[in-house]
């Protein structure tokens, strides 16, 4: 194990400690029939070579969590890096697959039709065991900063001059 994924499982206990849902639905789910499923869109065996691939459960996992938070493939990149929960989903990987990465995969799945096989497994599995799975939403929040316009911005910079006059009064 390395140093990182030691110090990510100690912060992650706390989290667990809270409620992490996504802890129960991959405790709940038998993940075998999904390897081979994703295994069989990669060309990487020893007869025709090829870069190695990601891990088929990171891929699995990664897509649910895709679907399940409505993420596009930047946002789940960014999610699974940032939080904790989501990092533990797939299993604390060393690399987290990039948006492109999951794009190319999932691009792969659809053309031979295996997405569909993935949903249809999964979908069997949760039936059986009484789960229904809703999607959520997480909100992307931005600040953005309003442009002041070119007036504007010269009137406020150029300090104001008071005139001040004093007048004494008689006593």
């Amino acid at each position: 194990m390395s140093f990182n994924r030691f110090i990510l499982e100690q912060q992650y206990k706390k989290v667990k400690g809270l409620g992490d849902r996504l802890v129960l639905m991959k405790q709940q789910i038998d993940w075998e029939p999904f390897i081979p499923l994703v295994k069989s869109v990669f060309y990487d065996d020893k007869k025709q070579g090829g870069r190695p691939h990601t891990n088929e459960l990171v891929v699995v996992r990664s897509m649910l969590l895709q679907a399940w938070y409505n993420l596009s493939d930047p946002e789940l990149e960014f999610q699974c890096h940032d939080r904790l929960s989501f990092r533990n989903f797939p299993g604390f990987p060393e690399k987290i697959p990039d948006f492109s990465t999951i794009w190319r995969i999932r691009d792969r799945l659809e053309t031979d039709g295996v997405d569909t096989l993935i949903w249809a497994e999964l979908q069997h599995q949760l039936d059986s065991k009484g789960f229904k799975v809703e999607k959520g939403t997480i909100q992307d929040a931005a600040f953005i900063e309003a442009d002041l316009g070119k007036k504007r911005h010269r009137k406020e910079k150029k300090p104001k001059k008071f005139n001040i006059t004093y007048q004494s009064t008689p006593k």
